[in-house]
């Protein structure tokens, strides 16, 4: 049960840091402020709902209490203020929110850097998807805004899929005595070969296969079916991330 609520904590922080980190894709004077305030309300209420997971073992005052406080007020006060033209104030927000749930998600893994780095991996391939998917949507509001963005967000997911395939291939052979024959490490043999299943074939090979085609699909500005090919996306990635991250939380693999 700690670890369900762990990954659930670690996944609504994922969503805040990650999707709003991309909103700078997003040129407010074409999309107007409207697509910021969708994004802020979406990473406020994530950020709230994991303060509040957070205050299970923590207290009002600690660090990440502190950190939490500071992310939420910054997407609140862009979701109300925030206007078509992006002024200093607003980008003074965006960097704030930003380094506040970055330095929330060290204080998660411990000031432990490999396992920051590997979080963090995690949270910027599942936002750039997620992120994505959101602005799909919002063609239907603007349907004339360039595809540019949502190009340029699946150039970032491209990016960090590299990464974090690179991180799962290098993880397997560093725990390689979790998948022989008859090992009772981790799950046992069949569960962790399940795991593993799941990782490769949802959160990489499937993802890789409709990420292609999504991009296809951007180009051809048919954003609809792009943003349904997002929709499934985010769907595996969510997967791929979740084994990827209960299997670290759970057995320390880092895959």
């Amino acid at each position: 049960m700690a670890t369900i609520l762990m990954l659930t904590e670690f996944f609504l922080v994922a969503l805040a840091l990650g999707v709003g980190a991309f909103s700078f894709l997003a040129d407010t004077r074409q999309t107007g402020a409207g697509f910021l305030k969708v994004v802020s309300a979406l990473c406020g209420v994530s950020s709230f709902i994991a303060l509040i997971l957070h205050l299970r073992y923590g207290t009002f005052t600690d660090p990440q209490s502190i950190l939490y406080y500071v992310g939420i007020l910054s997407f609140l006060f862009i979701y109300l203020f925030h206007e078509d033209e992006k002024n200093l104030f607003m980008w003074g927000l965006y960097a704030v929110h930003n380094i506040a749930f970055t330095l929330l998600v060290y204080l998660m893994n411990n000031t432990n850097m490999q396992e920051f780095l590997f979080a963090v991996s995690s949270i910027f391939f599942l936002g750039s998807v997620t992120y994505a998917m959101v602005m799909g949507h919002w063609y239907l509001v603007t349907p004339r805004l360039s595809e540019k963005p949502l190009k340029i967000a699946l150039y970032f997911m491209w990016a960090f899929f590299i990464i974090k395939l690179g991180y799962s291939i290098n993880g397997y052979f560093k725990a390689d005595d979790f998948f022989v024959m008859g090992t009772m490490k981790g799950g046992g043999y069949s569960f962790n070969w399940m795991m593993l299943a799941m990782r490769a074939g949802w959160g990489y090979l499937v993802l890789g296969i409709m990420s292609y085609f999504a991009y296809r699909l951007v180009a051809m500005r048919s954003i609809q079916s792009a943003t349904g090919m997002l929709y499934a996306m985010t769907f595996f990635v969510f997967v791929g991330e979740l084994v990827s991250n209960y299997l670290f939380y759970e057995y320390g693999l880092l895959l």
